[in-house]
């Protein structure tokens, strides 16, 4: 397992972890890298981890904050990377220690079930990024 491609659209200028991510401040962009960067891993035998899902943009906090995004957005700014990294096979994605319109990433089920499962046909396995599930219970 690789943990990557990093997938997140870099909106926060001073993301401390924005050199880690193919899509740079372009959702179109991270949607086309995200391909061949899945395909390049996959094809050397080593599952791709997409990773942080979802609205991990600020490092300030990240673990605490509550993203508070609207569908529009989402689907227009933050998952067309993901959704790029889906076509192409992905085996894994990770989930990320923020919340997500009041809810953990990890334990998200509007994000991990409705949308990434039902909506962008993701059928891999999801993984917790370090210490980001908070209880037994995950959706």
């Amino acid at each position: 397992l690789q943990l990557g491609p990093g997938l997140n659209v870099n909106r926060v200028p001073t993301g401390g972890r924005n050199f880690e991510y193919l899509s740079g401040e372009d959702p179109y962009l991270g949607y086309v890298f995200s391909k061949p960067a899945v395909k390049g891993i996959q094809d050397q035998k080593v599952m791709a981890n997409a990773k942080h899902f979802i609205d991990n943009s600020q490092e300030t906090d990240r673990t605490t904050i509550d993203e508070i995004i609207d569908e529009r957005t989402q689907f227009e700014m933050y998952y067309p990377p993901f959704e790029g990294a889906i076509e192409a096979g992905v085996a894994s994605v990770m989930c990320s220690y923020n919340k997500v319109n009041g809810n953990w990433s990890c334990e998200n089920n509007s994000t991990l079930n409705t949308d990434l499962r039902e909506r962008l046909g993701f059928q891999g396995w999801v993984m917790s990024v370090w210490s980001a599930t908070h209880t037994v219970s995950i959706p």
